[in-house]
């Protein structure tokens, strides 16, 4: 009972995933923002930025270093004066040693330890100008996910625009081939009954294989715009997934002219920011390497010691033992890091691309108006060309029934009638693509003027 249990709740599991996925235009995008790598990418990048900041600014606090470490040093006995001890009385003998070099009396280990910690006090401008160019820096990679954003924001419309257009086409050119078909069979008795001449019959199967080619390549792009789909919005290619729209139409155009349209583009679109933020990072990065020639004024602590058994502790304020002694004090000082050639060149990179920045900004300040004069003038022209051949198709349909109509009543031959078939045909398939067009060029309006989520 046990096993038939667990078998119906497997079989209950597959159904379940067996469902398919419906989707809506929105909902596939608000899918798709959620599964993109490529903006998982940008906000690693903007994550890599807050850590850059947090290392500018754990440049100006409080620095340690310790060093421990252990070496060899000679051993030393019976004194600091050539009559072995350490006092010296009048008479022979009371004159320092010099023997320092010498092993006489043997090799013994000598440990120490040498730390510091300091605290920057002031740099010049190093700190503030990194620090400011880090926080510019993290604002211009966060413009970057939005800038991702939109790509995948317009690469959903395309792929389930393209998928619309080819169903909507493929049904249509399915419905003419039937009506096709249901004429071939009578059709071609007639013509071997000598009613009608063979011609017509060829014409009639030629239009069948033109209608099947269309077919064929409709389906395909069909497939490909829906695992396109699936692919930017997460869902596994060998899943099914359906679209919640039942056919492709027009949608609306923003309101505005062309003058609002490019303003609203540089005051929105990721790009001006990121120019803008860019600039401001890169003039605050070549102040703070311009900064790199002067010293840091630092205080702190330095404490060293050092302990090595076999060798006599000598307690006098006048000699010093590098091998025996213990040094703690405060101090402050200048530090510098100075090599006038590796300056140099740092400056000239930062002001390179400070120049570079620039370009990329002015390109922005005229390229982006041109982008959305672009797509308004296309999406305006489409619309014009949507409403003619919704005219157009609506004419050339009552053609082809016309046509079919007089075909059957032997009023006109086949070629008459393949001609009004691929008329109507040709008329339904560019309105179609013309939606299709329309719909994309709207939407590159409202991402070249930052009109999508960001």
């Amino acid at each position: 009972m046990k096993r038939v249990w667990l078998i119906g709740l497997t079989l209950m599991g597959a159904a379940q995933a067996a469902e398919a996925v419906t989707v809506t235009l929105e909902q596939a995008t608000q899918m798709a923002l959620q599964a993109d790598p490529r903006i998982e990418e940008q906000r690693a990048n903007v994550a890599a930025a807050q850590a850059l900041i947090q290392k500018v600014a754990g440049e100006g606090g409080v620095r340690a270093s310790v060093n421990l470490y252990a070496g060899l040093a000679p051993k030393a006995s019976n004194g600091i004066y050539t009559n072995g001890t350490n006092t010296c009385a009048a008479g022979p003998g009371c004159t320092l040693r010099s023997d320092g070099m010498s092993l006489n009396d043997g090799i013994t280990v000598s440990t120490g330890i040498m730390a510091s910690i300091i605290q920057p006090l002031y740099t010049f401008g190093k700190l503030e100008n990194y620090r400011t160019a880090a926080e510019y820096n993290k604002k211009f990679k966060t413009e970057e996910v939005a800038l991702a954003k939109g790509q995948t924001w317009l690469t959903v419309r395309r792929a389930y625009y393209g998928y619309l257009t080819a169903r909507d086409t493929r049904q249509f050119l399915l419905g003419v081939r039937q009506q096709l078909a249901d004429t071939e069979a009578p059709l071609t008795k007639k013509a071997e009954e000598g009613k009608v001449p063979m011609r017509d019959v060829y014409a009639l199967q030629s239009g069948l294989g033109q209608l099947d080619r269309y077919i064929a390549e409709a389906q395909g792009v069909e497939a490909v715009a829906l695992d396109g789909l699936k692919t930017i919005i997460g869902v596994p290619i060998k899943d099914e997934l359906t679209v919640a729209d039942a056919h492709i139409e027009p949608v609306a155009l923003p309101s505005g002219n062309l003058q609002q349209f490019a303003q609203q583009a540089l005051d929105d679109r990721p790009e001006m920011k990121m120019a803008q933020n860019g600039l401001a990072a890169l003039r605050a990065y070549v102040a703070a390497r311009k900064a790199d020639y002067y010293p840091d004024l630092y205080a702190g602590i330095l404490l060293a010691g050092q302990y090595t058994p076999g060798r006599q502790r000598i307690d006098n304020p006048y000699l010093y033992d590098p091998f025996n002694m213990g040094l703690a004090t405060p101090v402050i000082g200048l530090k510098w890091d100075f090599n006038p050639g590796v300056l140099r060149a740092n400056v000239s990179d930062a002001e390179a691309q400070l120049q570079g920045a620039v370009a990329k900004a002015q390109l922005a300040q005229v390229g982006i108006p041109y982008q959305v004069s672009e797509a308004y003038h296309g999406a305006e022209s489409l619309k014009q060309q949507i409403a003619a051949l919704d005219k157009a198709r609506a004419a050339s349909r009552r053609w082809m029934i016309s046509s079919f109509l007089d075909f059957q009543a032997g009023l006109v031959d086949g070629g008459v009638l393949a001609l009004s078939v691929t008329g109507n045909t040709q008329t339904q398939v560019d309105y179609l693509r013309a939606i299709n067009d329309y719909n994309m060029k709207v939407a590159e309006l409202k991402l070249a003027t930052g009109d999508y989520p960001q």
